[in-house]
């Protein structure tokens, strides 16, 4: 039936040239809700094993709301909307008294499916002063502004006169009470693989909210238009089958593993943003989660490929703590609004699951090459640059420095050393993701890359004076190093590690001398082997090590060791 439909697009182009547009630009707006988590799937013969393994909340554990905290007393206070790239933080809205305690826990269920997939986030303009859930954010595209729509439960501008089922066809079916179609940029082609149970909830959580009320803005031109969502049918007949959402439950994985899937694959609808679309719109299925641009932000591959430098427990911490793997800075962009709306609310087991999964997914790579181990030489870097660097490299997409700007890579160059930009390359650094998207390449093939992009963007003279600087092998100084590889965690004293500039917590550790600090720090005891730093030289982890002491020191001079 669906290659039979695919061979019939010709019918459903001429309805949806235009609304394909729409749909891939609130995809890219909709980013504000990437990587989340959902419920549990509808399945068949292993429905009873499905539902125990992948039950929402379990009645032991019941999330916590966030809550800030006063400096000076100590007790919790109101949530202050923290600001963002391009906005605020929206707060989560008191719900009103359930009936029953049969009712308070499904409402609190609900909640925790609703922060599962970020609904706060598109459904709420924080910068135009709207409540929480009423709707209202502007979302631009190439054919004019779209508004999401107030979905609190006020009955004349919201869905308070929704039935159950009316919420849950618009969620499974994509149809208003009305039966008409919705528009493709709300992601119920994701949405329609969450099950009845959770849906059921889901509606409890809305209705439970504080009613709004608060006029919805109409489409522009010309899907304002009488009959323009019929265009829409064509749309859902290419690329939506929602006889085949069902995720069954596959028992030959791990309950963690079913419950991930249900969870990326449903409610945290991650494909919208982790997987490239077409021309229409549509997620292209055969390179699933294998990243692409949102917002001017690349979603990073989160297969198993683009995991596999990152343990679980790695990958499930970038959702809580909002830092990037590999210690490679912190989550910005998008994900950062996604973390602190979303992901950060899931419980650990779910965080887990999501993770236990992803890093088994396997898809078509559209970006990069076979992997060589072979010396990297510019032929081979040429190569990798022309089929996964280019992309950002070409035309400075999220701020990349762009290859032939000498001046910009110069100053990278002699500020980080050679090994410093192998370092960020290949382990990511802010938005440079791991290996430059490239997840296939090897190190040596980054490297080689690196190289490529150095040689034609430095002139000969260029070369000559970081040459006889030394700065194409070491970073300009221990501080240097310091901010790439150890501020993550001896900054703030994370992990037990001693907080720069706390002169009482290095005092014993420098009266032991700077040989068994060194010695220490570069074999592994008491301290992650070279500081953590896989890619380090002793030489720089020295350097890291006086920069540290000359910050925490009372007196004594360590710069000649």
């Amino acid at each position: 039936m669906r290659s039979l439909l695919k061979n019939n697009a010709i019918f459903a182009i001429l309805f949806m040239s235009v609304i394909s547009f729409v749909n891939a630009s609130y995809a890219a707006k909709a980013s504000d809700e990437t990587s989340k988590a959902a419920a549990e799937p509808v399945t068949t013969s292993n429905e009873a094993q499905s539902n125990e393994a992948q039950s929402i909340v379990p009645e032991e554990v019941k999330p916590v709301p966030k809550q800030d905290v006063t400096a000076e007393t100590g007790t919790p206070q109101e949530k202050i909307a923290e600001p963002l790239i391009d906005g605020y933080y929206p707060a989560y809205p008191q719900t009103k008294a359930p009936a029953d305690d049969v009712q308070k826990k499904l409402i609190e269920r609900g909640e925790y499916l609703a922060k599962m997939g970020d609904c706060i986030a598109c459904h709420t303009n924080v910068k135009g002063g709207t409540p929480a859930f009423a709707g209202g954010l502007p979302i631009n595209t190439p054919f004019g502004t779209f508004y999401s729509p107030n979905i609190t439960p006020d009955k004349e501008t919201g869905i308070g006169n929704w039935t159950e089922d009316d919420f849950i066809r618009a969620m499974r079916e994509g149809r208003d009470p009305k039966g008409r179609n919705y528009f493709p940029v709300f992601p119920y082609i994701y949405f329609s693989k969450t099950t009845d149970d959770d849906l059921r909830a889901l509606y409890a959580y809305f209705m439970s909210l504080p009613p709004v009320k608060q006029e919805n803005k109409s489409l522009p031109f010309p899907f304002n238009v009488p009959g323009a969502r019929f265009s829409l049918w064509g749309w859902n007949l290419l690329f939506f089958f929602p006889e085949e959402d069902a995720i069954e439950y596959q028992s030959d994985k791990s309950p963690a593993w079913n419950r991930g899937k249900y969870i990326v694959d449903s409610l945290g609808h991650c494909s919208m943003c982790h997987t490239p679309l077409n021309i229409f719109g549509a997620p292209k299925d055969r390179y699933y989660l294998t990243g692409s641009f949102i917002d001017g932000y690349w979603a990073p591959n989160i297969t198993k490929f683009g995991l596999r430098s990152a343990s679980r427990y790695e990958v499930a911490d970038v959702f809580l703590k909002g830092e990037l793997i590999n210690r490679a800075g912190p989550v910005a962009g998008p994900m950062a609004e996604v973390n602190h709306n979303s992901l950060s609310y899931l419980t650990e087991e779910d965080r887990l699951a999501i993770a236990t999964y992803l890093k088994t997914v396997v898809s078509e790579e559209s970006l990069g090459v076979s992997p060589s181990e072979q010396q990297p030489t510019l032929k081979r870097g040429k190569q990798v640059y022309v089929n996964a660097c280019i992309i950002c490299h070409q035309d400075n997409k999220m701020g990349a420095p762009v290859i032939g700007d000498g001046a910009n890579w110069y100053r990278r160059l002699k500020d980080s050393g050679l090994t410093g930009l192998y370092r960020h390359a290949i382990n990511g650094y802010n938005s440079m993701p791991v290996k430059g998207a490239c997840v296939t390449c090897s190190d040596n093939d980054i490297m080689a890359a690196t190289d490529y992009i150095l040689n034609k963007s430095l002139s000969r003279s260029q070369w000559t004076d970081l040459d006889n600087a030394g700065s194409q092998k070491y970073p300009s100084s221990g501080k240097a190093v310091y901010n790439e590889n150890c501020g993550m965690c001896h900054d703030d004293g994370k992990q037990g590690a001693p907080k720069i500039g706390d002169k009482a917590i290095w005092k014993p550790l420098l009266q032991k001398n700077m040989d068994v600090l060194i010695k220490q720090t570069v074999s592994g005891e008491y301290h992650p082997k070279n500081g953590g730093c896989k890619h380090c030289t002793t030489g720089e982890v020295i350097e890291a090590i006086k920069y540290m002491v000359s910050q925490s020191k009372e007196e004594g001079n360590y710069s000649l060791w």
